[in-house]
């Protein structure tokens, strides 16, 4: 092999290993979601043409409709954002994963989620603004280890909601058999799908790695999202190289909390009510079958069976009643309009109870790193 032929074999290496990096890559990888759900929309129109316009106007709306996570808890709903530590993500010195990659990692993950857990709220041209991120890295990412990113919704105040980004590296087999002996492995429902992306059932583990059985028989996360960071520091302080396992055997290697704001225009939209019109809410106080024998699993909220605010919703949005031109101004002010009118506000209605208890304690987590962080800035 002459030098020339040596040179442009170089050449053309590096630049494959380096593919992730090439022009316009990130942007594919961060808006793929929804290039393929507008892509299924035009072909749904396509598919509608010869249709009325009202008739075409009631399916769109009902495809919407059917996307959104009606029933879900909103602490329980974990997204799963699969990635693998390739060479240009590598620091220079090719050991692991680099900084700046958990940032670009979670901006294609975070897409996902906010699509997932929000698909009307997408269709209807909203924005989810980014505040502020802020990372805590636990331990490396070694170069070529496969690794997810697992996001949640840890809690929301009045202008923000608050999301918690997990990275780990999925456990093998030997390692997750061990946890299991040692009883720290809770039992699954199903594995994580195939696709880069997952919308996980409520007994993964979210905020804190560990999941409790309610008095309602709903498998749920204990609410303390302080245990997380308080292992998470604990091994920073005491430089220790014990991994903190998760209940499925992952190993956690950062922790990511993001500062997300929903805005209509220029209107900012309270999180409680994005919330509630994608269909989140409470678990029914006491839904159990009277047919059914004493302590048998209450029955969930869903589309079939849906939350009693969800009526409110539709009426809104699907047609003959409603329309997304309607869902939008709703959305742009006028909920603060109805609220002063009827004095109704179904939306925080449907995040009552257990719901609004979790979210006030893991907010008090939350805003103590936010008041810190700002806290920051008067220092110099």
């Amino acid at each position: 092999m002459g030098y020339l032929a040596f040179l442009k074999f170089s050449i053309y290496l590096v630049f494959l290993v380096n593919a992730g990096s090439w022009p316009f890559v990130w942007h594919l990888r961060v808006f793929w979601p929804i290039i393929v759900a507008r892509l299924r929309f035009l072909l749904l129109r396509a598919s509608l043409l010869f249709k009325s316009p009202s008739e075409r106007k009631r399916i769109v709306a009902e495809s919407v409709e059917a996307l959104c996570p009606v029933g879900a808890n909103p602490f329980e709903l974990v997204t799963v954002y699969r990635r693998w530590a390739s060479i240009d993500d590598v620091d220079m010195f090719g050991i692991h994963l680099s900084n700046s990659s958990y940032a670009k990692a979670l901006d294609s993950a975070r897409l996902r989620v906010m699509w997932k857990a929000f698909p009307a709220w997408s269709v209807s041209r909203g924005v989810i603004a980014l505040g502020a991120t802020h990372y805590h890295f636990i331990r490396e990412i070694p170069c070529f280890a496969r690794y997810e990113v697992r996001i949640s919704i840890a809690a929301w105040d009045q202008k923000w909601v608050y999301v918690v980004a997990r990275y780990v590296t999925p456990p093998k087999r030997r390692r997750t058999d061990k946890a299991t002996a040692n009883g720290a492995l809770t039992t699954h429902n199903q594995s994580p799908a195939d696709s880069d992306t997952d919308i996980s059932p409520p007994s993964h583990s979210s905020l804190n790695g560990t999941a409790t059985s309610n008095t309602n028989g709903f498998i749920s996360e204990t609410d303390k999202l302080e245990k997380t960071l308080t292992e998470a520091l604990a091994a920073t302080n005491k430089r220790s190289r014990t991994p903190i396992v998760e209940p499925d055997g992952s190993v956690l290697h950062c922790i990511a909390v993001s500062q997300l704001c929903f805005k209509q225009g220029r209107i900012s939209v309270p999180p409680a009510l994005a919330l509630a019109c994608e269909g989140f809410c409470n678990p029914p106080p006491c839904p159990v079958d009277p047919s059914a024998e004493p302590g048998s699993v209450p029955i969930k909220y869903s589309a079939s069976n849906p939350p009693p605010h969800w009526a409110k919703v539709r009426d809104m949005r699907v047609p003959p009643t409603g329309s997304m031109k309607r869902f939008k101004e709703f959305l742009a002010g006028g909920w603060k309009t109805s609220a002063e009118e009827t004095g109704d506000k179904w939306w925080e209605e449907a995040l009552s109870g257990p719901i609004e208890e979790r979210r006030k304690k893991n907010l008090e987590v939350l805003h103590a790193l936010r008041t810190g962080m700002e806290g920051v800035r008067v220092l110099y």
